[in-house]
């Protein structure tokens, strides 16, 4: 079966529903590493997961360094406990394109293109698009970009907006409401509201069924071509969908009636309008992210927990955490690397995202393994510590095994290397041919040792 194989459906109003499939046994060859039909390697799937306003760096770096048992992780990363084993934590590294006075714009460019700002502009592609070049032919969508709070970052460099850019003033933004992204990966054709009054909109509201029920005929036909393991993963698969829709429906719309009227498969779903970065929103973009993966809509993903400097309130966390996250809380706590609690706990919580986030990976999956066994998710930031924006100790976690390029389960310190080191190991072990990258005090010329298999 091609690869490309999808579901179709059309809604009552003409709207075209297309569900994508899985990586499915029937497509691959019978070893599990190629596609059948055109015999092309499987390619491993990229993501970079950024997070704003850094950590506590005496808690996120772990005490020992090696494999396996040698080391254990930190406090900040214990809410990865369950997937150590995917882990390869570096530490040591340095950003040495930060900027006084421009930490924070400076910072993210340098974490995800390796290059100095020009103006308000970076001056290379980042990491994600230099790997969309080398692996995302073919797929759907060259990237995606999702985001999980828009919280502002209160700037104009295109660094603070988003972490993916084609080049100097060629910005992927993030999409931060779920419902368009869902939309986005499995309708085309969505009719816009019209002026023809009550009739009209009576009839687009009563056909808000789920894209599953448009596809059902389609579906059948599917299933009595598959065997019995390929049969189970559609169901699988088909019923996760239907979970996130449910989940859509249950979220806060706050988009008023016009704005729901512009799709009739999903109520409309606003997206984190209180700069809160809350647990639904992130549980709902996990949902798709591992969909876009899982089907193939695209290689290579760039997930925005939150975006650099962003002013986040974590007022859901506790009475105490009700103050601006950026402004209040990392610049104003009293407390040294190691001991600012309110920090902490904003930090948790985002490794708590990162872990469902990459639990979902790991228990969705593709081909003969999982989604986690068959990517490299790029974790960092757009500072080290955010109270007094130091470069050094800049949290860099690779997760994921790349198709079997990363061992994982391991902690490696490199104090004072380039962090633009990283990026090149990243380009590396996604096959990208380069043998150098970043631009002026972020070029390098050689990669971390020992990390790739």
């Amino acid at each position: 079966m091609n690869r490309r194989t999808v579901l179709r459906g059309i809604l009552a109003t003409g709207a075209a529903v297309t569900i994508p499939l899985p990586l499915l046994e029937i497509m691959l060859n019978e070893s599990g590493t190629a596609l059948a039909q055109t015999k092309t390697p499987v390619s491993p799937l990229y993501v970079t997961w950024f997070f704003g306003n850094g950590t506590l760096p005496g808690r996120w770096k772990p005490t020992r360094t090696g494999s396996g048992q040698a080391w254990d992780l930190s406090p900040q990363l214990q809410p990865l406990a369950d997937l150590k084993s995917y882990l390869t934590v570096i530490s040591g590294l340095e950003n040495k394109l930060v900027v006084s006075g421009s930490e924070h714009p400076t910072g993210s460019a340098g974490a995800t293109t390796g290059a100095p700002l020009s103006g308000n502009a970076v001056r290379a592609a980042s990491i994600d698009q230099v790997v969309a070049d080398a692996i995302s032919a073919g797929a759907p969508y060259r990237s995606l970009e999702v985001g999980v709070t828009p919280a502002t970052p209160g700037g104009p460099p295109d660094s603070l907006h988003t972490v993916s850019h084609k080049g100097p003033n060629a910005r992927n933004n993030p999409e931060y409401d779920p419902k368009a992204v869902f939309n986005r990966l499995f309708m085309s054709g969505l009719p816009e509201p019209t002026d023809d009054g009550a009739e009209q909109a009576t009839k687009i509201a009563n056909v808000r069924k789920s894209v599953l029920d448009s596809i059902q005929q389609d579906g059948a036909s599917l299933k009595q071509r598959l065997g019995a393991a390929d049969r189970h993963r559609i169901d699988e698969h088909l019923e996760s969908i239907r979970a996130i829709e449910q989940r859509l429906e249950t979220m806060s719309s706050g988009g008023g009636p016009t704005a729901a009227c512009k799709s009739p498969t999903v109520p409309t779903v606003g997206k984190d309008s209180q700069s809160e970065a809350p647990p639904a929103v992130n549980a709902a973009m996990v949902e798709l992210s591992a969909l876009a993966l899982a089907c193939e809509r695209t290689r290579v993903l760039s997930f925005m927990f939150s975006l650099p400097a962003a002013h986040v309130y974590y007022r859901h966390l506790a009475q105490d955490m009700n103050d601006d996250f950026h402004d209040t809380i990392c610049h104003g706590d009293a407390g040294d690397q190691s001991s600012q609690p309110r920090v902490d706990k904003g930090v948790i919580y985002t490794m708590r995202c990162l872990n469902e986030f990459l639990t979902k990976l790991k228990n969705t999956p593709h081909g003969s393994s999982n989604l986690l066994d068959s990517s490299l998710v790029y974790v960092t930031s757009d500072t080290a510590w955010g109270k007094v924006h130091t470069r050094t100790e800049w949290p860099v976690l690779f997760a994921g095994k790349a198709g079997g390029r990363l061992r994982g389960d391991e902690h490696r310190n490199f104090p004072g290397d380039n962090l633009s080191k990283a990026l090149l190991t990243v380009a590396q072990v996604m096959s990208v041919n380069v043998t150098e990258i970043g631009i002026d005090a972020g070029r390098v010329t050689s990669p971390l040792a020992g990390i790739q298999v």
